[in-house]
């Protein structure tokens, strides 16, 4: 397994929950990694409102909640809009998700069902293998260890994995606290056990969230605590890995998964911005 060198394969790790401001304080070994040049950092902006289930439609179809309708926490049913999920399965490619069980209601099929949902292997559309949580204390460790077997397994071109610690600390803390703050250094803990692993077999590996949270323990509004993310970027492509200023908007995330994953993003998902494109990636 170790000798696999998988370059045109993309891990996403969406945290739930983590600002761009506790990110940075926090998460030294991600940190290190953009110091010593093997990481891009930049920061992502979030759609309003910035609550979890807009932000995931966003994120992975590229647009905005007036185009795929989803503007509240409320809807259960299957996304219409075209994903990177479907972009892949149409391309002949495969995802695999180990996440919230609100991934599975938006890019596999909805309302959930605890017993026939739990676990997902070979959908024909949508996510093509899925291991999903509905309790917002799932344990991250156990979570990524779920995703590793996932990706021992099934060599998916896309792994997506959505831990919820930090997301349900801060709801329950508050966003400035000590318990918020100590999810997210458990969380770069993982991280450093995982990442040297997937950047020894050339994976490309994207480190971001949804949203981030206010002091109050709530998000959904523009506040910069709750809408600015943070965004790591390890690739093999890159023309320089560095810290930037650049705020990505947080629909153009999914067509630059299709680059990265080299399928072509769909007709409705924002384009990756060109002059960004080109800077990044010296193209």
């Amino acid at each position: 397994m170790g000798d696999r060198i998988n370059p045109n394969r993309l891990i996403v790790v969406l945290i739930d929950g983590l600002s761009n401001e506790v990110a940075q304080r926090q998460l030294g070994y991600m940190e290190g990694l953009v110091e010593e040049g093997a990481a891009l950092r930049a920061r992502v902006k979030s759609v309003l409102p910035s609550l979890s289930r807009p932000c995931y439609a966003s994120i992975f179809t590229g647009t905005s909640p007036r185009v795929h309708g989803v503007n509240t926490n409320e809807p259960t049913a299957r996304l219409e809009t075209l994903s990177v999920f479907d972009v892949l399965a149409e391309a002949s490619h495969t995802s695999a998700v180990a996440g919230y069980h609100w991934m599975s209601e938006l890019f596999s099929r909805g309302p959930y069902d605890l017993v026939r949902d739990v676990e997902q292997n070979h959908n024909e559309s949508g996510i093509t293998h899925g291991r999903f949580y509905h309790q917002d204390e799932y344990p991250d460790a156990q979570l990524f260890a779920l995703a590793e077997r996932m990706r021992r397994t099934e060599n998916p071109d896309l792994l997506v994995i959505h831990p919820m610690g930090c997301d349900h600390a801060g709801h329950k803390h508050g966003g400035e606290s000590r318990e918020y703050a100590g999810r997210a250094a458990f969380m770069d803990g993982i991280l450093a056990t995982v990442l040297p692993v997937w950047m020894r077999e050339g994976y490309q590996i994207i480190v971001t969230a949804d949203h981030g949270m206010n002091a109050f323990g709530f998000h959904g509004g523009p506040d910069e605590a709750e809408r600015i993310t943070p965004f790591y970027l390890i690739s093999q492509r890159l023309s320089s890995s560095r810290v930037t200023q650049d705020t990505i908007e947080q629909t153009e995330l999914s067509a630059l998964f299709c680059d990265l994953l080299e399928v072509v993003p769909s007709a409705t998902m924002r384009p990756f911005s060109p002059s960004r494109k080109a800077q990044w990636f010296g193209l």
